[in-house]
C-alpha cells in the first residue's frame, strides 16, 4: 500500500509539471525565478571528469534500526587474567603470544619465593589465545601482577555506545544487529543483542549495548571498530536507494535521476527508513530510476550553472 500510494503521488506530480501554461513568465512576482532543478546535459567527456556512477532504486524489506557506534570487546566468560595465588619470579614460559592454548595447559612455570617452596605451573583457566604477554623469564610477581592474558574468540561481543534518548526502550536482548567494519568494506556481521546496560558510569553521557557474534574464520578481533545496526521494529516494504544518493540537509534533500544516458535532473526527495548503507525514498524516486551515487556533488554545480544561464537569457529577453 505505502508503494502503491507512492506511485499515484508522483504519477499526479508528473502531470502537474507538464501541464502548465504556455507562457512560462510567473504568475506572481519571484514565484517562477530560475532553479537548480533543470535537467543537466553532459558529455561523455565531462561525465569521466566527475567519474559518476549511478545505482538502481529498488523495493526492497527494511526494518526500524537504532545505528550507533561500537567495538568489539571479549565475553568477559571467555577471557582469562593469568595470575599466580602468590609472589614469586618466573623461571620459563611454556606458552607463546599468539598461541592457541586448551584448558588446562601450562603456561608458566614460577617459583614460590617462600624459601622451600617447588617450583609450580601455572595452567589455563580455559581454551583461547594468548593475546598479552607481560612475563618474562626472572619478572618477580605478586598475586595482583597479570602475567598473561587469553581470550576465546569464536564469539564476540560487539559493545555499542549511544547517548540518552527514547530510543533506548526500543532496544531489547534478541534483537537482530548488524555490524559493518570499515577494515571488512561491503561486508556484514550479525548477531543478537545480549543485554541492555539499564544505567551509564557516573561522569559517562553513554549507555551501551551489547551484542553476540559469531567470529565464523576468525576474522573479528577485539578493539576491531565500526558500526552497530539493531532492528528495532517489523521489516517493511520500501523504495531504497544507497545512502550515498542524497544530499541536502534535513527538509531540502535531493537526489540525481538519469533520465537517459548523459541526461540527469535533480529531484527533492523525502526520506525514510535508513539501514545501513541503504534509505527509503517515500517521495521522489520510484522503483527503477537511476541515481546518481558518485559525481553528484559536483553535479549539483552543473545544475546552478544551467539556471544561471536561463536567469541570464530571461532578463535579456526581456
Amino acid at each position: 500500500m505505502k508503494i502503491l500510494i507512492l506511485v499515484l503521488s508522483l504519477a499526479v506530480a508528473a502531470v502537474t509539471l507538464r501541464a502548465g501554461p504556455g507562457h512560462d513568465h510567473p504568475d506572481e512576482p519571484g514565484s517562477g525565478s530560475p532553479t537548480a532543478d533543470g535537467p543537466v546535459v553532459l558529455t561523455a567527456t565531462q561525465a569521466a571528469n566527475l567519474q559518476l556512477e549511478t545505482a538502481e532504486a529498488e523495493i526492497a524489506e527494511m526494518a526500524p534500526v537504532l545505528e550507533v557506534p561500537a567495538v568489539f570487546v571479549l565475553p568477559p566468560e571467555r577471557h582469562a587474567r593469568i595470575t599466580a595465588p602468590f609472589a614469586g619470579r618466573v623461571t620459563e614460559l611454556l606458552a607463546k603470544l599468539g598461541e592457541e592454548v586448551e584448558k588446562g595447559q601450562p603456561l608458566l612455570r614460577v617459583a614460590p619465593l617462600a624459601v622451600g617452596s617447588p617450583a609450580q605451573e601455572i595452567r589455563a583457566p580455559l581454551e583461547g589465545v594468548v593475546f598479552e604477554q607481560d612475563a618474562v623469564i626472572g619478572l618477580p610477581f605478586t598475586p595482583e601482577t597479570t602475567l598473561m592474558q587469553t581470550g576465546d574468540y569464536r564469539e564476540l561481543l560487539a559493545r555499542g555506545s549511544f547517548y540518552q534518548s527514547p530510543e533506548l526502550t526500543r532496544v531489547a536482548a534478541g534483537q537482530k544487529a548488524v555490524l559493518l567494519l570499515d577494515v571488512f568494506p561491503g561486508e556484514r556481521f550479525e548477531g543478537l543483542v545480549q543485554r541492555v546496560d539499564p544505567g551509564h558510569a557516573e561522569g559517562s553521557p553513554f549507555f551501551h549495548i551489547y551484542a553476540l557474534v559469531p567470529n565464523e574464520g576468525d576474522k573479528l578481533h577485539p578493539n576491531y571498530r565500526g558500526r552497530m545496526l539493531v532492528e528495532t521494529g517489523a521489516p517493511e516494504t520500501v523504495v531504497a536507494v544507497p545512502r550515498r544518493a542524497v544530499l541536502g540537509q534535513l527538509g531540502a534533500k535531493f537526489v540525481f535521476v538519469q533520465t537517459e544516458p548523459l541526461h540527469f535532473e535533480r529531484r527533492e526527495v523525502v526520506t525514510g527508513l535508513v539501514s545501513g548503507d541503504r534509505v527509503e525514498m517515500v517521495e521522489g524516486v520510484l522503483p527503477g530510476d537511476i541515481v546518481v551515487t558518485n559525481g553528484h556533488y559536483q553535479l549539483q554545480y552543473a545544475a546552478a550553472g544551467r539556471a544561471a544561464e536561463a536567469e541570464a537569457g530571461h532578463d535579456h529577453a526581456h
